[in-house]
């Protein structure tokens, strides 16, 4: 894991007097946190987890205005030895009306991607989709609409006013299945112990993966996450001793977050998953916590896409849709980055067609 060469957008790397009992991941997590759009991709630990994947972290110390603006980008080649691509995931956290903030780094951005020698820029803001234009002319001549790489859509659970609250706004399906799953006898707790927790989501991300095609993380990447990134909880569901459900939040500034979830496929009339889901939205209000982000889902409500029922499910639970910003990208050396891009279009059909192959024995 590396920093950013110095620049003159950026701050000096102790601006004011500290305690020094804080670590420089508490510090920088401080900063970051104070902004109107601070997200958990910009966290420190954030980065150790993209640094432990493959991805170069570069973690820029930026002058907002007179106060630290932490902003975190991440490179990596498309292919070895090719010159990087740069990206900034979920950030800058400044808001998009912010004219010095977005100025100040941008102008560090590109310090760092000059000094890599990158062959593009993308910054993927954390911001909703009526702020897109706003941030359209914070970035100026240049840039481009691109594909995101986060979710575009995601269902966000409003935790104010306390569980009594949470319930209120649920639709009635969900408020149903919650009080279904309590009815009959699923239970759910929190783990602690990092490498058990991890197992045991494990398990349930497999089950999942086997039945719908899709790749969720191993153990191995759980334990990582759950060690890097602080207040990540794993809450799993149990029917008559069995683990059924899981999901994995992790709490950030105003907002939690819901990485990553499976399930088994017995004991689902009992609805656990329901119940999960309602226990994550506890963890998150007692973390402090105003939203919890259920992630991704399908763009359309039409029945026909393979994604509805996870749609249902999650605003069922309270979930208001909340389409993102989107993505710009500027192509800074416009003949390695378009030859590059060919490479990536072929790398990612064949990981989509890796993804269709059947796993664990099943057809």
């Amino acid at each position: 894991m590396t920093a950013s060469p110095s620049a003159s957008a950026v701050l000096p790397e102790v601006p004011i007097a500290r305690p020094s009992t804080a670590s420089p991941a508490d510090l920088w997590d401080a900063a970051l946190a104070a902004w109107p759009h601070a997200h958990l991709l910009q966290s420190h630990g954030w980065g150790a987890v993209q640094g432990a994947t493959g991805w170069r972290v570069h973690r820029l110390r930026v002058d907002g205005g007179g106060r630290l603006l932490p902003v975190t980008a991440l490179s990596a080649p498309v292919v070895p030895g090719a010159p990087p691509r740069l990206y900034v995931p979920r950030g800058p956290a400044c808001a998009p009306g912010d004219v010095a903030a977005w100025a100040a780094a941008l102008d560090a951005v590109e310090e760092l991607a000059s000094r890599l020698g990158a062959v593009s820029v993308t910054v993927e803001p954390s911001a909703t989709r009526e702020e897109a234009a706003e941030i359209g002319r914070r970035l100026g001549p240049g840039w481009e609409p691109v594909e995101t790489v986060q979710p575009a859509t995601t269902a966000v659970v409003d935790l104010r006013g306390g569980e009594a609250a949470v319930l209120a706004r649920m639709r009635s399906k969900g408020r149903y299945n919650v009080r279904l799953a309590e009815r009959r006898g699923v239970t759910v707790e929190e783990v602690t112990d990092i490498p058990l927790a991890a197992a045991r989501l494990a398990r349930l991300c497999a089950a999942t993966e086997r039945r719908h095609g899709i790749v969720l993380p191993s153990a191995a990447h759980l334990r990582l996450v759950l060690a890097a990134l602080p207040g990540a909880t794993v809450v799993l569901a149990t029917a008559e001793g069995e683990v059924a459900a899981g999901a994995l939040v992790v709490p950030f500034a105003e907002e939690a977050v819901y990485l990553y979830g499976g399930s088994s496929s017995r004991h689902r009339e009992r609805q656990p998953s329901a119940l999960v889901q309602f226990a994550a939205m506890r963890v998150a209000a007692s973390a402090g916590c105003s939203r919890y982000d259920l992630w991704g889902i399908p763009p359309t409500a039409g029945e026909d896409h393979p994604w509805h029922g996870l749609r249902q499910f999650k605003l069922n639970l309270g979930g208001v849709e909340r389409e993102a910003a989107g993505a710009w990208r500027r192509r800074r050396r416009p003949v390695a980055a378009g030859a590059l891009a060919g490479a990536e279009s072929v790398r990612s059909t064949a990981r989509r067609l890796r993804r269709r192959l059947p796993r664990g024995g099943e057809a």
